[in-house]
Protein backbone atom coordinates (compact mmCIF):
# COMPACT_ATOMS: atom_id res chain seq x y z
CA UNK A 1 0.00 0.00 0.00
CA UNK A 2 1.34 3.42 -0.96
CA UNK A 3 1.27 6.06 1.78
CA UNK A 4 1.29 9.79 1.15
CA UNK A 5 4.57 11.46 2.08
CA UNK A 6 3.10 13.09 5.24
CA UNK A 7 1.52 9.80 6.30
CA UNK A 8 4.72 7.87 5.69
CA UNK A 9 6.68 10.45 7.65
CA UNK A 10 4.18 10.22 10.51
CA UNK A 11 4.48 6.42 10.64
CA UNK A 12 8.29 6.64 10.65
CA UNK A 13 8.17 9.29 13.36
CA UNK A 14 5.86 7.26 15.57
CA UNK A 15 7.98 4.10 15.20
CA UNK A 16 11.22 6.00 15.80
CA UNK A 17 9.83 7.67 18.91
CA UNK A 18 8.95 4.23 20.26
CA UNK A 19 12.49 3.10 19.47
CA UNK A 20 13.90 6.17 21.22
CA UNK A 21 11.83 5.39 24.30
CA UNK A 22 13.21 1.84 24.34
CA UNK A 23 16.77 3.10 24.00
CA UNK A 24 16.34 5.59 26.85
CA UNK A 25 14.82 2.87 29.00
CA UNK A 26 17.80 0.66 28.16
CA UNK A 27 20.27 3.36 29.21
CA UNK A 28 18.47 4.02 32.48
CA UNK A 29 18.06 0.31 33.22
CA UNK A 30 21.59 -0.60 32.07
CA UNK A 31 20.23 -3.10 29.59
CA UNK A 32 22.88 -5.64 28.66
CA UNK A 33 21.80 -6.34 25.07
CA UNK A 34 22.57 -3.55 22.58
CA UNK A 35 19.33 -1.88 21.44
CA UNK A 36 20.60 -1.68 17.85
CA UNK A 37 22.03 -4.69 15.99
CA UNK A 38 23.12 -5.20 12.40
CA UNK A 39 22.41 -8.67 11.03
CA UNK A 40 24.71 -9.71 8.18
CA UNK A 41 22.51 -12.23 6.38
CA UNK A 42 25.25 -13.30 3.96
CA UNK A 43 28.73 -12.40 2.79
CA UNK A 44 27.83 -13.55 -0.72
CA UNK A 45 27.50 -10.82 -3.32
CA UNK A 46 26.69 -10.54 -7.01
CA UNK A 47 29.21 -7.68 -7.35
CA UNK A 48 33.00 -7.59 -7.02
CA UNK A 49 33.51 -3.95 -6.17
CA UNK A 50 37.00 -2.53 -6.55
CA UNK A 51 37.37 -1.66 -2.85
CA UNK A 52 35.54 -4.59 -1.18
CA UNK A 53 36.81 -7.98 0.01
CA UNK A 54 33.62 -9.15 1.71
CA UNK A 55 32.54 -11.78 -0.88
CA UNK A 56 35.77 -13.72 -0.31
CA UNK A 57 34.57 -14.42 3.25
CA UNK A 58 31.35 -16.16 2.16
CA UNK A 59 30.79 -19.28 4.27
CA UNK A 60 28.18 -20.76 6.61
CA UNK A 61 24.91 -18.85 7.13
CA UNK A 62 22.03 -19.13 9.56
CA UNK A 63 18.77 -20.30 8.05
CA UNK A 64 15.76 -18.00 7.89
CA UNK A 65 14.18 -19.91 10.78
CA UNK A 66 17.33 -19.42 12.85
CA UNK A 67 17.44 -15.71 12.08
CA UNK A 68 13.81 -15.37 13.16
CA UNK A 69 14.61 -17.16 16.41
CA UNK A 70 17.52 -14.75 16.96
CA UNK A 71 15.19 -11.80 16.46
CA UNK A 72 12.60 -13.26 18.84
CA UNK A 73 15.25 -13.79 21.51
CA UNK A 74 16.78 -10.33 21.22
CA UNK A 75 13.44 -8.53 20.96
CA UNK A 76 12.48 -10.16 24.26
CA UNK A 77 15.66 -8.65 25.76
CA UNK A 78 15.02 -5.11 24.52
CA UNK A 79 16.30 -4.99 20.94
CA UNK A 80 14.84 -1.90 19.28
CA UNK A 81 16.43 -1.63 15.85
CA UNK A 82 17.38 -4.32 13.33
CA UNK A 83 19.54 -3.42 10.35
CA UNK A 84 20.09 -6.01 7.61
CA UNK A 85 23.05 -6.13 5.31
CA UNK A 86 25.53 -8.32 3.40
CA UNK A 87 27.32 -9.00 1.05
CA UNK A 88 24.10 -8.56 -0.83
CA UNK A 89 21.28 -9.60 1.48
CA UNK A 90 18.74 -9.91 -1.36
CA UNK A 91 20.72 -12.81 -2.85
CA UNK A 92 18.82 -14.79 -0.21
CA UNK A 93 15.32 -15.64 -1.37
CA UNK A 94 14.20 -15.58 2.27
CA UNK A 95 15.72 -12.20 3.18
CA UNK A 96 12.40 -10.36 3.02
CA UNK A 97 10.80 -13.04 5.22
CA UNK A 98 13.41 -12.32 7.91
CA UNK A 99 12.98 -8.55 7.58
CA UNK A 100 9.19 -8.92 7.75
CA UNK A 101 9.54 -10.97 10.94
CA UNK A 102 11.62 -8.22 12.53
CA UNK A 103 9.13 -5.57 11.52
CA UNK A 104 6.30 -7.66 12.90
CA UNK A 105 8.06 -7.68 16.28
CA UNK A 106 7.84 -3.88 16.31
CA UNK A 107 11.51 -3.36 15.52
CA UNK A 108 12.71 -0.45 13.43
CA UNK A 109 14.12 -2.00 10.26
CA UNK A 110 16.58 -0.96 7.58
CA UNK A 111 18.24 -2.73 4.66
CA UNK A 112 21.58 -2.00 2.99
CA UNK A 113 21.68 -3.20 -0.61
CA UNK A 114 23.55 -2.59 -3.86
CA UNK A 115 20.23 -2.08 -5.65
CA UNK A 116 20.57 -4.78 -8.31
CA UNK A 117 17.62 -6.85 -7.04
CA UNK A 118 15.74 -4.09 -5.23
CA UNK A 119 13.17 -2.69 -7.65
CA UNK A 120 11.38 -6.00 -8.38
CA UNK A 121 10.98 -6.67 -4.65
CA UNK A 122 10.00 -3.20 -3.46
CA UNK A 123 6.23 -3.59 -3.44
CA UNK A 124 6.63 -6.27 -0.79
CA UNK A 125 9.80 -4.96 0.84
CA UNK A 126 8.42 -1.47 1.47
CA UNK A 127 5.72 -2.89 3.76
CA UNK A 128 8.38 -4.09 6.18
CA UNK A 129 11.08 -1.42 6.02
CA UNK A 130 11.56 1.90 7.75
CA UNK A 131 14.67 2.82 5.74
CA UNK A 132 16.23 1.61 2.50
CA UNK A 133 19.97 2.28 2.17
CA UNK A 134 21.48 1.99 -1.30
CA UNK A 135 25.06 2.19 -2.55
CA UNK A 136 25.84 5.05 -4.93
CA UNK A 137 29.52 5.52 -5.76
CA UNK A 138 29.13 8.36 -8.22
CA UNK A 139 27.50 9.20 -11.55
CA UNK A 140 26.82 6.37 -13.99
CA UNK A 141 30.30 5.90 -15.47
CA UNK A 142 32.12 6.09 -12.12
CA UNK A 143 29.62 3.96 -10.23
CA UNK A 144 29.50 1.20 -12.84
CA UNK A 145 33.30 1.16 -13.07
CA UNK A 146 33.87 0.83 -9.31
CA UNK A 147 31.05 -1.71 -9.03
CA UNK A 148 32.39 -3.61 -12.08
CA UNK A 149 28.82 -4.07 -13.28
CA UNK A 150 27.44 -2.11 -16.27
CA UNK A 151 23.88 -0.99 -15.66
CA UNK A 152 24.18 -0.98 -11.88
CA UNK A 153 23.78 2.80 -11.55
CA UNK A 154 20.54 2.77 -13.53
CA UNK A 155 19.14 0.01 -11.32
CA UNK A 156 19.96 2.01 -8.19
CA UNK A 157 18.21 5.11 -9.56
CA UNK A 158 15.20 2.99 -10.51
CA UNK A 159 15.06 1.60 -6.98
CA UNK A 160 15.33 5.08 -5.43
CA UNK A 161 12.55 6.48 -7.60
CA UNK A 162 10.29 3.52 -6.94
CA UNK A 163 10.96 3.58 -3.19
CA UNK A 164 10.28 7.30 -2.93
CA UNK A 165 7.08 6.78 -4.91
CA UNK A 166 5.99 4.25 -2.29
CA UNK A 167 6.73 6.70 0.52
CA UNK A 168 9.75 4.73 1.75
CA UNK A 169 12.62 6.69 3.30
CA UNK A 170 15.85 6.32 1.35
CA UNK A 171 19.49 7.06 2.10
CA UNK A 172 22.64 6.33 0.15
CA UNK A 173 26.22 5.58 1.12
CA UNK A 174 29.08 6.50 -1.18
CA UNK A 175 32.38 4.75 -0.50
CA UNK A 176 35.19 7.15 -1.36
CA UNK A 177 38.42 5.92 -2.92
CA UNK A 178 41.18 7.86 -4.70
CA UNK A 179 39.28 7.13 -7.92
CA UNK A 180 35.99 8.86 -7.09
CA UNK A 181 36.75 11.79 -4.81
CA UNK A 182 35.17 14.15 -7.32
CA UNK A 183 31.69 12.57 -6.98
CA UNK A 184 30.60 14.25 -3.73
CA UNK A 185 28.81 17.15 -5.41
CA UNK A 186 27.17 15.14 -8.24
CA UNK A 187 25.82 12.59 -5.74
CA UNK A 188 24.43 15.38 -3.55
CA UNK A 189 22.77 16.96 -6.59
CA UNK A 190 21.17 13.59 -7.39
CA UNK A 191 20.04 13.33 -3.75
CA UNK A 192 18.46 16.78 -3.91
CA UNK A 193 16.69 15.93 -7.16
CA UNK A 194 15.31 12.55 -6.07
CA UNK A 195 14.74 13.29 -2.38
CA UNK A 196 17.14 11.32 -0.16
CA UNK A 197 19.98 11.92 2.29
CA UNK A 198 23.47 11.04 1.05
CA UNK A 199 26.28 9.74 3.27
CA UNK A 200 29.96 9.43 2.37
CA UNK A 201 32.70 7.35 3.95
CA UNK A 202 36.31 6.48 3.05
CA UNK A 203 37.22 2.96 2.01
CA UNK A 204 39.24 0.88 4.47
CA UNK A 205 42.11 -1.30 3.31
CA UNK A 206 40.47 -4.40 4.85
CA UNK A 207 36.73 -4.69 5.39
CA UNK A 208 37.24 -6.98 8.40
CA UNK A 209 40.22 -5.38 10.13
CA UNK A 210 40.68 -1.77 11.21
CA UNK A 211 44.43 -2.18 11.83
CA UNK A 212 45.62 -1.67 8.22
CA UNK A 213 43.81 1.66 8.17
CA UNK A 214 42.31 3.41 5.17
CA UNK A 215 42.73 2.47 1.54
CA UNK A 216 45.96 3.74 0.01
CA UNK A 217 45.75 7.33 -1.14
CA UNK A 218 43.19 8.46 1.43
CA UNK A 219 45.37 10.60 3.65
CA UNK A 220 44.50 13.30 6.18
CA UNK A 221 44.66 16.10 3.60
CA UNK A 222 42.22 14.33 1.28
CA UNK A 223 39.68 13.65 4.02
CA UNK A 224 39.90 17.18 5.42
CA UNK A 225 39.05 18.41 1.93
CA UNK A 226 36.05 16.04 1.76
CA UNK A 227 34.83 17.28 5.14
CA UNK A 228 35.18 20.90 4.02
CA UNK A 229 33.18 20.23 0.86
CA UNK A 230 30.44 18.45 2.80
CA UNK A 231 30.17 21.32 5.27
CA UNK A 232 29.88 23.78 2.37
CA UNK A 233 27.21 21.62 0.72
CA UNK A 234 25.27 21.45 3.97
CA UNK A 235 25.29 25.24 4.21
CA UNK A 236 23.73 25.50 0.76
CA UNK A 237 20.90 23.19 1.79
CA UNK A 238 22.00 20.04 -0.04
CA UNK A 239 20.88 16.82 1.74
CA UNK A 240 24.13 15.83 3.45
CA UNK A 241 23.35 12.92 5.77
CA UNK A 242 26.45 13.23 7.93
CA UNK A 243 26.12 15.04 11.24
CA UNK A 244 28.64 17.76 12.14
CA UNK A 245 30.21 15.33 14.62
CA UNK A 246 30.98 12.87 11.82
CA UNK A 247 32.65 15.64 9.83
CA UNK A 248 34.68 16.61 12.90
CA UNK A 249 36.00 13.06 13.10
CA UNK A 250 36.70 12.92 9.38
CA UNK A 251 38.91 15.98 9.78
CA UNK A 252 40.96 14.16 12.44
CA UNK A 253 42.01 11.36 10.06
CA UNK A 254 43.70 8.98 10.49
CA UNK A 255 43.11 9.32 14.26
CA UNK A 256 39.32 9.51 14.14
CA UNK A 257 38.56 8.57 17.75
CA UNK A 258 39.38 5.76 20.20
CA UNK A 259 38.07 2.26 19.51
CA UNK A 260 38.14 1.43 23.21
CA UNK A 261 35.72 4.31 23.89
CA UNK A 262 33.32 3.47 21.05
CA UNK A 263 29.74 2.42 21.80
CA UNK A 264 30.21 -0.61 19.51
CA UNK A 265 29.51 -3.75 21.50
CA UNK A 266 27.59 -1.86 24.16
CA UNK A 267 24.87 0.13 22.36
CA UNK A 268 25.15 -1.35 18.89
CA UNK A 269 26.68 -4.55 17.58
CA UNK A 270 26.83 -6.90 14.58
CA UNK A 271 25.86 -10.55 14.10
CA UNK A 272 27.80 -12.23 11.30
CA UNK A 273 26.22 -14.77 8.90
CA UNK A 274 27.32 -17.78 10.97
CA UNK A 275 26.03 -16.31 14.26
CA UNK A 276 29.32 -14.84 15.50
CA UNK A 277 28.70 -11.67 17.49
CA UNK A 278 31.16 -8.78 17.09
CA UNK A 279 31.17 -5.11 18.08
CA UNK A 280 31.55 -4.17 14.40
CA UNK A 281 32.86 -5.87 11.27
CA UNK A 282 36.16 -3.95 11.46
CA UNK A 283 36.90 -5.71 14.77
CA UNK A 284 36.06 -9.21 13.56
CA UNK A 285 39.72 -10.25 13.16
CA UNK A 286 40.86 -8.97 16.56
CA UNK A 287 40.05 -12.10 18.54
CA UNK A 288 37.80 -15.16 18.76
CA UNK A 289 34.37 -13.61 19.35
CA UNK A 290 31.39 -15.45 20.93
CA UNK A 291 28.90 -17.26 18.73
CA UNK A 292 25.23 -16.94 19.61
CA UNK A 293 24.46 -20.42 18.34
CA UNK A 294 26.59 -21.88 21.11
CA UNK A 295 25.89 -19.41 23.92
CA UNK A 296 22.51 -17.91 23.12
CA UNK A 297 22.47 -14.57 21.31
CA UNK A 298 21.35 -12.43 24.25
CA UNK A 299 24.18 -13.82 26.36
CA UNK A 300 26.75 -13.54 23.57
CA UNK A 301 25.88 -9.90 22.92
CA UNK A 302 25.62 -9.05 26.61
CA UNK A 303 29.12 -10.36 27.28
CA UNK A 304 30.94 -9.00 24.22
CA UNK A 305 34.49 -7.98 25.10
CA UNK A 306 35.40 -4.38 24.36
CA UNK A 307 37.17 -3.55 21.08
CA UNK A 308 40.95 -3.39 21.36
CA UNK A 309 42.83 -0.10 21.41
CA UNK A 310 42.73 1.68 18.07
CA UNK A 311 42.32 5.02 16.32
CA UNK A 312 38.67 4.55 15.42
CA UNK A 313 37.11 4.50 11.96
CA UNK A 314 35.06 6.60 9.57
CA UNK A 315 32.37 4.03 8.74
CA UNK A 316 29.36 6.33 8.57
CA UNK A 317 26.69 4.17 10.31
CA UNK A 318 29.09 3.23 13.10
CA UNK A 319 30.24 6.78 13.77
CA UNK A 320 26.71 8.20 13.68
CA UNK A 321 25.54 5.45 16.06
CA UNK A 322 28.45 6.15 18.40
CA UNK A 323 27.57 9.84 18.43
CA UNK A 324 23.85 9.22 18.93
CA UNK A 325 24.32 6.77 21.79
CA UNK A 326 26.85 9.17 23.27
CA UNK A 327 24.02 11.75 23.26
CA UNK A 328 25.91 14.16 20.98
CA UNK A 329 23.41 17.02 20.58
CA UNK A 330 24.32 17.73 16.95
CA UNK A 331 23.94 14.07 16.00
CA UNK A 332 20.55 14.02 17.73
CA UNK A 333 19.52 17.20 15.87
CA UNK A 334 20.56 15.61 12.55
CA UNK A 335 18.58 12.49 13.41
CA UNK A 336 15.51 14.58 14.23
CA UNK A 337 15.84 16.31 10.86
CA UNK A 338 15.89 12.93 9.13
CA UNK A 339 12.99 11.83 11.31
CA UNK A 340 10.80 14.38 9.55
CA UNK A 341 11.20 12.37 6.36
CA UNK A 342 13.23 12.60 3.18
CA UNK A 343 14.20 15.99 1.79
CA UNK A 344 11.74 17.46 -0.68
CA UNK A 345 12.93 16.68 -4.21
CA UNK A 346 14.27 19.72 -6.07
CA UNK A 347 13.72 20.28 -9.79
CA UNK A 348 16.82 19.95 -11.99
CA UNK A 349 18.71 23.10 -12.96
CA UNK A 350 18.19 24.63 -16.36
Amino acid sequence: MKLSRPAAAWVRSARTLRIGARVLAARVGRQAVPPSVTFILTHRCNFRCAYCDIPAAAAAELTAAEWCQVLDELAAHGLARASFSGGEALLRDDAIDVIAHAHGLGLQTSLNTNGWFTAPTLDRLARHLDLLVLSVDGPRAVHDDLRRRPGSFDRVVEAIEQARGLGLAVATITVLTPHNLEVVEPVLELAARLGFFAYFQPAHADCFDRAPGLAAGLDARVLRDVATRLRAARRTGLPVGASPGYLDRLERAPHFSRCEDCAAGRWFATVMPDGTCVPCHLTSQQRAWPNGRALGFAHALATLPRPLVGAGCAISPYVESDLLFGLDPRAIASAVLRLRGAPVPMPPHG
